[in-house]
């Protein structure tokens, strides 16, 4: 039988996505760094930065999320054994949703406290969550096609000794999670995006320990597998 040709190492996949990470986590504070002139040239400076409190606090909540998924996507990446063109793929489309943060970002820092506001906090919204909606998607695409869903895992992994089907119902329970939140949230900012920007918020800042809430979260998964 020929030679095959064999699925790129993930440590390619790491080397790019901390490439992504980092670009765009200085592209957002590109917003914050372009306010110096205009807080310099105020004749109250303190009043000019209290006045820009939405790009400060959009970039807070932009960094934290940023960072969170860094930490979140080397955290259970350290766990997975060679890739498939699935885990290519999903691993695209979540550098698809880190490089458009900023954007987000943007938009919410633009927008907050203004007749737009709703739009704002909505898009904000769709990039927060949407990593998740194509990454289940994406998984429910390629089950329904019958290709490859399956992802080996290191043997100290929780899911390494479950059945293929185990597996694929822990990682549609991993991404539908915080997917229903998304649906919750995101279409409450087109009523009352205050209410949907404390949703946000309460929700980024409860990933900030992915390995405590990871771990807390165990014994949920081990009861909903049997």
């Amino acid at each position: 039988m020929a030679n095959e040709f064999k699925h790129i190492s993930h440590k390619l996949i790491d080397t790019l996505s901390d490439g992504v990470f980092s670009i765009a986590l200085t592209l957002l504070g590109l917003d914050v760094v372009g306010l110096v002139h205009k807080i310099s040239e105020s004749e109250d400076f303190n009043g000019a930065m209290l006045d820009n409190w939405p790009t400060f606090l959009a970039y807070l909540l932009g960094f934290v999320v940023l960072f969170t998924w860094w930490y979140v996507y080397h955290l259970t990446s350290q766990y997975v054994v060679g890739t498939t063109a699935m885990i290519v793929w999903n691993h695209g489309l979540t550098m698809a949703w880190v490089a458009l943060m900023p954007f987000g970002a943007a938009l919410l820092a633009e927008n907050l406290n203004t007749p737009n506001m709703k739009w704002g906090v909505f898009y904000f919204g769709i990039c927060l969550f949407g990593q998740y909606w194509t990454g289940l998607i994406q998984r429910l695409f390629v089950k329904l096609i019958k290709g490859d869903t399956t992802i080996t895992w290191t043997d100290d992994f929780f899911l390494s000794e479950k059945s293929k089907k185990d597996q694929h119902k822990a990682l549609l329970i991993f991404l539908g999670l915080p997917s229903a939140l998304g649906l919750i949230f995101v279409p409450i900012a087109l009523l009352n995006p205050w209410a949907a920007l404390a949703g946000y918020t309460i929700y980024i800042f409860t990933t900030l320990n992915p390995v405590k809430s990871l771990n807390r979260s165990l014994p949920l998964f081990e009861k909903m597998l049997k």
